[in-house]
């Protein structure tokens, strides 16, 4: 293979193999890009806590999004992660962090592979011991009128933050 040929083949492969979304790098003032679904792993370590953070960062920010729905997300990534980490770790091979939006709204999710169901974001007072990190992050959601499931997945679970873009810039 000719040595064009080659690094037409490298640059064909380096953009299969990126993890992160790709769009136009301009887009048209007002534009609004359609779907997108990014999904990344880390391994079960705190290391990984800030990976997550700049990552989602610069996803969100290219999206355009709100700062107030960019402050939230990043600490809800961050509790959540923390927790997996925290939690999860002894159970869990690669935690899951998957960021998507539909034009109407945002997604984050964070999945392990731990079955236990923190009940902080089921049921938590200002009195309670434990979950006071996940408390804020429920009222932090409900305040820009998102919402937070935990779903059963396999032997874990995946807590997923639907926030609507209509805060979106």
């Amino acid at each position: 293979m000719s040595a064009p040929g080659r690094s037409r083949a490298r640059a064909r492969h380096e953009q299969r193999a990126a993890p992160e979304a790709r769009r136009d790098p301009d887009p048209e003032p007002g534009h609004r890009p359609g779907p997108v679904f990014v999904r990344w792993t880390i391994p079960p370590t705190i290391a990984g806590v800030p990976e997550v953070r700049h990552r989602l960062r610069d996803l969100l920010r290219g999206w355009g999004v709100t700062e107030e729905i960019e402050d939230t997300l990043l600490l809800v990534a961050t509790e959540l992660t923390s927790n997996a980490v925290r939690h999860a770790a002894i159970r869990t091979e690669n935690i899951r962090i998957t960021v998507a939006h539909s034009g109407a709204e945002i997604r984050l999710e964070v999945a392990d592979d731990h079955p236990f169901r923190p009940h902080a974001l089921l049921e938590t007072g200002p009195d309670s011991e434990d979950g006071r990190g996940l408390m804020i992050v429920k009222l932090m959601v409900a305040e820009l009128g998102g919402r937070i499931d935990v779903l059963t997945t396999g032997t874990g679970k995946t807590i997923r933050i639907t926030l609507s873009e209509a805060a979106r810039a």
